[in-house]
């Protein structure tokens, strides 16, 4: 029995690329956090936030780089 099917070359490249962009997102959002924590002593994101706007970010832009080569492959 088989739950996922195979990605393709494509589809591997995006999630590539969506992860990486997820990755800097958080490093990104802790660097905020840590310096905000310095000066101002108090963090203005939870870990909770951080956590969900890098995996949102990673997914979201999977999807859109999966869903702009579906439709250049629907044009030609």
């Amino acid at each position: 029995m088989k739950f996922f099917r195979k990605m393709a070359k494509g589809e591997q490249n995006n999630w590539r690329k969506g992860a990486i962009l997820g990755f800097y997102t958080y490093m990104l959002l802790l660097f905020i956090n840590y310096v905000s924590s310095l000066i101002f002593e108090s963090e203005p994101l939870t870990s909770g936030i951080i956590f969900w706007t890098g995996l949102l970010v990673a997914f979201g832009y999977e999807f859109i780089l999966n869903y702009s080569s579906r439709m250049k492959a629907k044009k030609y």
